[in-house]
This record gives structure tokens, C-alpha cells and sequence, in this order.
């Protein structure tokens, strides 16, 4: 399990590295913008649904959902909380 982590992140930084080399910063902005939005819509949904029991943590992997798929991604996560939860 280590070296897949290891593997993942090299990935990921080389990918970054492709996406600054390559001058693409419309993407990476935009996930950016995305996953900042979302982990404010969280917080504040979090809040707001927290009294009845529907609460989505958030960590590395819903921030990178909700950053990648923007407000799809958003609704998707508190439906698989509703549905799982």
C-alpha cells in the first residue's frame, strides 16, 4: 500500500509539473476556485444540515471532488451521505 501512495504522488506532482510546463493554468485555477468554493459550501451546509444527522467530513478527497467536478461533484457527496449515512 505504501509504494502505491508513493506511485500516486508522484504522479500527481508530475502532473502539476506538466500542467505549469505546458502553461495551462485554466484548469488548475479553476479546480482551485472549485475546491475552495466547495470546502465553503461545506462548511456551511455541514452547519446548516449538521442538526439532522447529514454532515460530510472534509478532508483531501472530498475537497479534490468537489474540486474536480465542482457542483456536481457538491451534490453527489451529500447524496451518497444521505444514501450511505
Amino acid at each position: 500500500m505504501d509504494i502505491f501512495l508513493w506511485l500516486l504522488l508522484i504522479f500527481g506532482v508530475g502532473f502539476v509539473a506538466y500542467l505549469i510546463y505546458t502553461k495551462q493554468y485554466r484548469w488548475l485555477i479553476g479546480v482551485g476556485k472549485n475546491a475552495a468554493l466547495g470546502v465553503v459550501g461545506l462548511l456551511v451546509f455541514n452547519f446548516a444540515l449538521g442538526g439532522f444527522g447529514l454532515v460530510v467530513g472534509i478532508n483531501a478527497i472530498t475537497v479534490l471532488v468537489v474540486g474536480v467536478l465542482g457542483a456536481p461533484g457538491f451534490v453527489l457527496l451529500y447524496a451518497s451521505q444521505f444514501l450511505v449515512g
